[in-house]
């Protein structure tokens, strides 16, 4: 459950509805209370402050619809600049990185600005009225202008125009390269942060004292449905393996693709073994669509993989856009030197043995950080002395014997490469 609700916030906060619709919501609850307060209070009070003005029926209407008209247009247009830019980024950068932008909190509430204060004048704009004196004076209509509300109508009109100029930097701003690589990076490194070490459990220190029972898992569990498994709930599994005392094999990680009827997890000798069981199992595993970071650095990892060889390419022939992503995946390579990647084996309170994940290793790292980028950086020669040469900052930085042999072999290899391609 907590795997689903993981998924499900991560894709509210990658919406263009979430934000606004709360702005819009509050505008409209503004709205009646500013109205409240005029006809219960009155407006008298206001006279005394120099930045208020008793507006008449006629002018109230008139400042009320010119805003709320400019702020519909405007909304118009800052959605379809924002569709433009989106568009822009990941035809150049990547279609995996369209979340990047869409989970952008100044486009949301930038939008959500805009239409909360259209909503906001139009409600106002309802309640004011023109009096009337007709011949039956029990038909007289008092005349009613909500100062309050006016006074709030024109202060958000004043934010929104600095939106609007936060806006219109903030497009440029967001699509420039540097930024988008930036915000990778932070990415990166938040999920580092999280999922290395990473708990399902505490880790068995001893591997040697693993018992024999990893052995013998007699129950499988297949998957239901078909896609990405996007991520793993630590605390169902765990929760099931104690109440059942057995052992969960892993058999999948997050970021990997399932399909229907595949192997997900085994599970130990267990008494009461059933299909009710193994639903249980699947339970704690949450799917989707499409690969997310909540639990998948490798998914960033790619990205910035994604950018570099796009920029590699021969259309677009960008050696130092490709260059900056080097620059951050080995910033991200010293990062995993300073770390220690947990161990398999999950044991419980009480040090018995509950889960085993599965494998990730620093070579797995590598390989998605450098061998990827191979290929691409062998043919630019440009990029590939680069490569060699924060390789070698890397190195004098790492303190990981493991992880410099390994990053040694690949500039061995695409050092090679390109003695090969001389040679002939």
């Amino acid at each position: 459950m907590r795997a689903s609700l993981q998924q499900w916030i991560y894709r509210i906060q990658g919406s263009y509805w979430f934000i606004p619709s709360l702005m819009v919501l509050t505008a409209i609850m503004l709205s009646q209370f500013t109205i409240w307060l005029d006809r219960t209070v009155g407006s008298e009070w206001l006279q005394d402050f120099w930045f208020s003005s008793m507006n008449q029926p006629d002018g109230a209407r008139a400042l009320l619809a010119t805003v709320a008209g400019s702020m519909i247009t405007v909304a118009g247009v800052t959605f379809s600049l924002t569709i433009l830019a989106v568009s822009h980024a990941t035809s150049h950068f990547g279609p995996r990185l369209l979340d990047n932008f869409m989970r952008d909190r100044g486009n949301q509430v930038t939008l959500g600005t805009f239409v909360a204060t259209f909503l906001y004048c139009l409600l106002v704009l309802k309640v004011v009225r023109g009096g009337s004196v007709p011949e039956d004076a029990s038909d007289a209509v008092e005349a009613f202008v909500p100062q309050l509300s006016l006074l709030i109508g024109l202060v958000l009109t004043i934010l929104s125009v600095a939106e609007l100029i936060y806006f219109i930097h903030h497009v440029p701003d967001s699509i420039h390269i540097s930024t988008v690589l930036r915000r990778l990076a932070t990415d990166m490194s938040a999920k580092f942060d999280e999922l290395y070490p990473e708990t399902l459990g505490e880790g068995m220190s001893d591997v040697d004292s693993v018992p024999t029972l990893i052995n013998d898992f007699l129950h499988t569990v297949r998957s239901d449905v078909a896609g990405y498994l996007q991520g793993v709930d630590e605390d169902e599994l765990m929760s099931f393996a104690k109440k059942h005392d057995v052992v969960v094999r892993l058999k999948k990680r997050p970021g990997d693709f399932v399909r229907r009827d595949e192997l997900i997890a085994e599970v130990s000798r267990c008494e009461t073994w059933s299909d009710e069981r193994a639903g249980e199992v699947r339970h704690g595993f949450a799917f989707g669509y499409t690969r997310t970071p909540t639990q998948d650095v490798f998914f960033i990892l790619d990205e910035f993989v994604e950018v570099a060889t796009r920029a590699l390419s021969p259309g677009v022939n960008d050696p130092f856009t490709a260059m900056q992503c080097m620059d951050w995946l080995s910033d991200g390579l010293v990062q995993l030197s300073q770390r220690k990647i947990p161990t398999r084996f999950r044991i419980d309170e009480q040090d018995e043995l509950r889960i085993i994940t599965t494998d990730v290793t620093r070579e797995d790292f590598v390989e998605a950080m450098l061998r990827q980028l191979l290929p691409y950086v062998k043919e630019d020669r440009n990029a590939s002395q680069y490569f060699v040469q924060s390789m070698q900052q890397v190195l004098e930085i790492s303190k990981s014997q493991t992880l410099n042999s390994l990053i040694e072999d690949a500039v061995a290899e695409l050092e090679n490469a390109r003695n090969g391609e001389c040679e002939r």
